[in-house]
Formats: C-alpha cells, structure tokens, sequence
C-alpha cells in the first residue's frame, strides 16, 4: 500500500467516525427531547387527584412507544422520523383524565389503583379513535383537508392552548394544585391561597419561568442544535447544585416538590390497560365526547404542521399520507396500553437529521433507551428537576403565543379579532369550548366570505343569447327586440340562504317588462334548504308580476330537492334539461306573445333572395336551376361525410342539424326553421358534408347545386350574380352571429 493509499484510507475512516459520532450524538440529543417530552406530559396528565397513577401512566407511555415505536418504523421505511407525544393534545387527554377520574369519584369509586386503569382505558380509546382518524385520512389520501380550518381560528386555538399549557407548566414546575390561585395569592395576604405563596414556591415559580423563557428564547437567538440541549443540562445541574448547597437528599427534594414524584425502580412491564376492559363502563365516555373529539382535530392539525414544517426546514417531502398511516397504526397499537397520541415529532426528527444527518441509527438509539427505561426501570428519572419540566411546557407555550402576538402581521384586523376571540374561549374555558367556538367562526367567516363571491357568473339578454333554432331574418328580427324580456342568469357555485337572498335581489331589480327569467344551474355543485326559500320567493314574484321561471341544467340532487319544496307546482316555474331547451321555449313565448307562429310557418325561396338583394326575383326565373324535395318527419336531407355540392332552403318544416361523434349518441347542434338556408358553404367550398340534417317535421325543400349554378352563369350571368352576392350575405351574417356568440361566451 502507498503512502498516498495510506492516507486516503485514514482519511475516509476518520471521515467514517465522525459521521457515526455525529449520528449517535443526534440520537442522543433527539432521545433527550423524547424522554423529557413523555416525563412533562405524563406530569401533565397524571396529575393532581391522579398523581397515584403516574407510575401506571409512564409504563403505558413507555410501552406505547416502544412499541409502535418498532411499528412506525416499519410502515415509515423511506425517512428517518422521530416519535413523540403531542403536548396540544396531551392537554386535551389531561381533561379527559380528569372529567373520568371525576364522575368515578362522584360514583363512590376512591381508590386509585380502581381509578387509574379506567382512566388508561379512557385515554386510549382517544388514541384509538385519532390513530382510526390518522389511518383513514392517509388511505384516502386525504391528510392535508385538516388545512381547511382558517388560519385565524388555529392560531388562536393554539394560542389559547399556549395559556392553558403556560398555567399547567407553572403548576407542574412549582408543585402546585392551582397555578392561578397561587399567583392571586401573592396580591391577596387574606387569600386561602396565601399559604402557597411561601419562599419555595415563589422560587420553583421563578425558575420554572426562567427555564421556560430561555428555552424559547435561546434557541432563537443561537440557532445551535447545541442550544436546547444546553439549556436543559445547565437547568438539571442548576436544580441539583442548589439542593446539594442545601444539604436536601433525593428523598428530601421530592417532598419539597423540587424533583417528580418517584418512579419504580424496577422493571415498567405491566399488563396492557385493555385488561382491565371488564371494568370499564362506555357510559364514562358520553360526557367527554366533544373533548375526544378535539382531541383527534387537535392531534391531526398538529401533525400536518409538522410534517409540513419539517418539510420545509429539510427541504425534502415525506409523503405526508404515508406519514398518516403509520401514525395512525402506531396509536392503535399504543391505545391498548392507554397511551396519550404520538405522531410525527419536529423537534427531535431535526436533531436527528440536523446533527446526525438522518440516520438509522439514531432512530433505533432513542428507541432502544425507551426500551431499557421500560425494562430496567425509569428511577433515574425521579432525578428530573420540576421546573425544567414544568419550564418545557412553557417554553411550548410562549411558541404558540409568540404566533398569535404576530398574528396582526399576516392577518386582517377582523381575523386578529376572531383569533383573539378563539384564545380567550380556549383559555377560560377548555380546549373543547375553545375549538368549538373556532369552528362556529370558522362556519361564519366561510358564509360570509363565500357570499361575496358573485353566485350570477353572467346576466344576458335574449337578444345576447338565443336558442339552437335557425330562423328566417324577419322573425330572428323580432325576437331581437322582444330579447331583452328574457333573462338569462347562470349561477355558480354553492347556493345558501346568503347568496341564494342575492339572486332573490337581482330579480326584484328586474324591470316590469320582463316576461321570460331563465337559470342556469350548469356551474352549480349543490343547494341547501335555506336557497330554497328563496327561490319559491322568486316564484312568488313571478306569480304576481306574470313571467315564467325557467331552470336549466338541474342536476338530479337539486331536481329532487326542489321538487320536494312544491317550487315547480304552479305553472309559472318549469325545469328544463338544457339551456337550449330553455331558450327555444322562450323564444316561443315570445313569438306566440307577438303573433308569430312557429309551427305551419312557409317561406318562397324566391321571395328570401329578394327581400334579402332588394330587388325582384320570380319563382319562374329560379325554376330551371333548382330542384325541390319533399321530406316526411325523420327522413335524412343530407348525411355527414358525403360530398357537400348543394344549398338548401327550407320553405316549409323544420330540420335538425346533427354531428356524429365516435363511441356518442348524435349530438344535435341546432334546429332550421323556415325561411332559413342549410350547407351554403358547400356550394361554395365543396368537399364533405361535416353534419347530417334530419327532418323533424314535414318538409318542403328547395336545393341548387353547383352544376345548377355553373348553368345559371352560363345562361343567366345576372340572376347568378345575385346569388352569389346572397351567398356572400348569407355567410357574413352567419359570420357575425358566430362572433357574437364567441363574445358572449368569452365574457
């Protein structure tokens, strides 16, 4: 080996164990964060009258998390992520605690060692039912629909879960029942609650704040992986340098409320809560049943957050549904041990990957010190100091305070207001009043700011629009001035009582002479009860007033829906499948209302070329040069794709238009009536016939094709002329009609 090989190979080894001491050092710290988080949010719920069952409550937590720990692990194979216990939640789960422990205590059921596996049992049929949650928004890929709650409404939730945590972090950090008494105490000598306010309590407090704030503010300032880490250690030393000074023994510290309650120093092992199911009666649940609830809204939330923070501080996806499933599957397995929920954890999967470049190996290093805790016992942990537990819980809370005191930055002063409204609800009284009334709001800032989205996309005349029927010039003349009596509204969107009233608006400010009202639903996902009220307002006006309702495009929800409400039992309101459909039966309306009558009606050729040229033309002139055809109702005029070498005009009937479509039904794209010319580009153009006309009525046609004209300008140059000038006519107009439409269409 060369020396140059030599040195290559003791550079890459040094290279090799560096990166390994890094990994272990990242699993290290990020096993710390884990560790400290499931002793804070044991404290957390297991506290107070359930202080008894702490024991019985770290065991369940540290099996859980070994556990499905090992089942996270597999069904999450392609990132390194870190688990933990959501403290949002965890507070939610402390209430639920609670309100079981209380009833059983108003039951007559005082023992601890009854209380606390029913408890177990309460907190994890809510890790059951999220983890179900979890499972079932990752399999539908439909994780991230949580996001939907508005920002307002979740900061101020969650800074008013920040208060609730801040006061919790006080009572765990300082040994106190009740933080706020406490503090009123100090201002109160006459209080009850002066006596708690002795020297020791005011320093726990102090140094409970202290570890707090600089546990948030620290790792802002010196944006170290080391920064946390230091805190925590320097809090640790600080705590048990000054018992050391005053002579008080590990014993003598837990009595002073200065360390945790002691943990077994034996092995955690116990049987699964679901043991002890046979004793547990469902009917406990019922009064708790909204605070499950936001448990799971609140667990659900908080992991699309840090999914997505994380996302964005690694630069790199995680596939936040994959994330979901095996969340969800990880508090199913730890809901059998009575575990609060776990999930994706931000701050230690950062360390891990920010220190030990996300290796496997820290992962399993935080998952084999759990285990160890578990199977050799947790004492040591006995040695935690209370206000650095007490000082993590503040330092989560003064981050989630810190987003709504910058919430005005972002935010509308109205959604400040919201935001403020939800933080106090959440603070004086529960996480559960406080997301409920975040969803109320949510609910009112949804309808309000949707109803200002316009629910009429377009308001056109019948003069703008008109139906699929080609008619003569003179009748297509007449219904462009009775036009403007037909209003057609299409709609959009979801109708409600907000902006179903504007439509009920729209249409009062219509003018008397309106005949014909025609609505669109085309654009329209869906309709609730209170649009109802105003559409048969609308029917009412028109009963009075004397015009026709015409609904279009009524999908078969909404048709049922309105026919159930009686809208369509008197004769004024009427739906109709198409808007075509609509539109030749108003057009209709309006003929028959101007004496025009549709059916039955005849024109001459001769007679069109004439008023169409200004000038005279006889039959007798045109005779040698067309051909005239009769058609009985069904029978073809012409056929797509034969050869186009022939004009039509139809004198008598109707005609429909058809284009043929691979693998569709013939689709029908307008309908001739008298006094109208069909295929004039034909004899123009020639080629092939790019749609087939069917009679829908008896016809009378006449035809010229291109030999007739060719002898026309043979024999008669003059009369050909003017043919070819109401051809040019002929196109022109229907030109300008295309464009007209093409207009109306594109605004």
């Amino acid at each position: 080996m060369t020396t140059t090989d030599t040195i290559s190979a003791g550079s890459a080894a040094r290279a090799a164990s560096a990166h390994l001491s890094r990994t272990i050092l990242g699993g290290c710290v990020a096993t710390m964060m884990v560790v400290l988080d499931l002793i804070v949010f044991a404290q957390l719920i297991f506290s107070g009258p359930l202080t008894a069952s702490l024991n019985a409550g770290v065991a369940a937590m540290l099996s859980a998390y070994v556990l499905g720990g090992l089942v996270f692990a597999v069904l999450k194979r392609d990132a390194v992520v870190s688990l933990s216990f959501f403290g949002a939640a965890a507070i939610v789960q402390a209430a639920i605690a609670a309100a079981v422990a209380g009833q059983l205590r108003a039951a007559g059921v005082t023992d601890p060692d009854a209380i606390g596996p029913i408890v177990l049992l309460a907190c994890g049929t809510t890790t059951l039912l999220t983890g179900l949650a979890f499972v079932s928004l990752g399999t539908l890929r439909a994780s991230l629909v949580a996001q939907l709650l508005p920002y307002p409404i979740l900061t101020g939730f969650l800074g008013g879960v920040g208060l609730l945590l801040l006061r919790s972090g006080v009572q765990i950090g300082a040994h106190l029942d009740d933080a706020v008494a406490a503090v009123l105490g100090l201002f109160d000598p006459g209080s009850a609650a002066a006596g708690l306010a002795d020297p020791g309590t005011l320093g726990r407090i102090a140094l409970t704040l202290g570890i707090g704030v600089c546990a948030f503010l620290l790792p802002r300032r010196v944006p170290h992986w080391s920064t946390v880490p230091a805190v925590v250690i320097a809090s640790f030393a600080l705590v048990h340098l000054g018992l050391s000074v005053r002579g008080l023994d590990t014993a003598a510290a837990q009595a002073a409320g200065w360390l945790i309650d002691p943990l077994p120093p034996g092995p955690l092992l116990r049987a699964p809560a679901i043991a002890s199911l046979s004793a547990f009666d469902p009917a406990l649940l019922l009064p708790v049943l909204p605070k499950i609830a936001t448990a799971i809204l609140v667990a659900v939330i908080l992991q699309i957050l840090y999914v997505v923070s994380v996302e964005l501080d690694l630069r790199r996806d995680f596939d936040i549904d994959r994330v979901f499933v095996a969340s969800g599957w990880t508090n199913a397995l730890g809901s059998l041990f009575g575990s609060p929920v776990m999930g994706f954890d931000r701050t230690s999967t950062l360390h891990l990957h920010n220190i030990g470049g996300g290796q496997w190996l820290g992962r399993w290093l935080t998952l084999a010190v759990m285990a160890a805790l578990l199977l050799f016992g947790a004492g040591a942990l006995g040695l935690l100091p209370r206000p650095l537990a007490g000082g993590a819980l503040i330092a989560i809370a003064l981050g989630h305070l810190l987003n709504l005191s910058r919430a005005h930055r972002t935010l509308l002063p109205w959604e400040v207001a919201v935001a403020a409204a939800v933080c106090a609800a959440t603070a004086l009284f529960g996480a559960t009043a406080g997301f409920l009334t975040g969803i109320l709001l949510a609910m009112l800032i949804f309808a309000v700011q949707y109803a200002q989205i316009p629910t009429i996309r377009r308001a056109l005349s019948g003069a703008e629009r008109r139906s699929s029927i080609i008619r003569a010039p003179e009748t297509a003349a007449r219904l462009r001035e009775a036009g403007t009596r037909t209003r057609i509204y299409t709609l959009q969107g979801f109708l409600f009582f907000l902006n179903g009233r504007a439509i009920h608006r729209r249409v009062t400010a219509e003018p008397a002479t309106l005949r014909v009202l025609i609505l669109d639903f085309r654009d329209c996902v869906g309709l609730d009860s209170s649009a109802l009220l105003a559409f048969r307002k609308i029917g009412q006006r028109a009963e009075a007033r004397g015009f026709d309702v015409l609904l279009a495009h009524l999908g078969p929800t909404m048709l049922r829906q309105i026919a159930r409400n009686g809208l369509m039992a008197g004769p004024r309101i009427r739906a109709l499948p198409t808007l075509d459909e609509a539109l030749r039966d108003a057009e209709a309306t309006l003929l028959a209302e101007a004496g025009i009558p549709e059916a039955g009606a005849t024109a001459s050729f001769a007679r069109h070329l004439s008023d169409q040229l200004g000038c005279t033309i006889e039959p007798g002139e045109l005779a040698p040069y067309v051909t005239i055809r009769a058609l009985e109702t069904g029978e073809t005029l012409m056929r797509q794709g034969e050869a186009a070498d022939a004009l039509y005009f139809l004198e008598e009937g109707l005609v429909s238009v058809e284009i043929a479509l691979p693998g569709r039904p013939h689709m029908r794209l307008r309908t001739t009536a008298a006094g109208t010319v069909i295929g004039e580009v034909a004899l123009v153009q020639g080629g092939q016939r790019t749609a087939t006309a069917v009679a829908e009525s008896p016809c009378r046609v006449v035809g010229i094709d291109r030999d007739g004209l060719a002898r026309m300008e043979r024999e008669r140059p003059d009369l050909a002329l003017r043919v070819q000038r109401f051809l040019i006519l002929e196109l022109a107009g229907k030109l300008t009609d295309t464009n007209r439409l093409l207009e109306v269409e594109l605004h």
